[in-house]
């Protein structure tokens, strides 16, 4: 496995505004998937309403959206990130950096396979 197999990308560092945290995103994955990267952990916050914040919402209706049209493999928010989820299992089994993932119900993560 290379060494840019998985990332870790963190899209709510700095509390950035809606838009920079998408345009950040967006960039950030067109990069990681030309650099061959397979599996990116995306850190979105879940927001402090307990409701999810505006951009947990926004990242995941873009992924979701480029899951429909065939630019992502697969999206698992972090909260279906578990031992019931075959794909899941599955991501854990090639990528170990999301073993820990399976202990918790983590809202404020986005799994993302390119």
């Amino acid at each position: 496995m290379n060494v840019n197999d998985f990332a870790e990308l963190n899209i709510k560092a700095g509390m950035p505004v809606v838009s920079d945290a998408l345009d950040y995103l967006k960039k950030s994955l067109d990069f990681l998937r030309k650099d061959k990267c397979k599996c990116v952990l995306i850190i979105h916050g879940y927001g402090s309403t307990g409701k999810g914040g505006a951009i947990c919402e926004k990242a995941r209706q873009w992924l979701k959206a480029q899951e429909r049209n065939g630019r992502i493999k697969t999206v698992i928010f972090g909260e279906d990130f578990s031992l019931f989820n075959f794909k899941a299992l599955e991501l854990k089994n090639r990528f170990q950096e999301l073993k820990s993932l399976l202990d918790v119900c983590n809202h404020g993560v986005t799994v993302v396979e390119l």
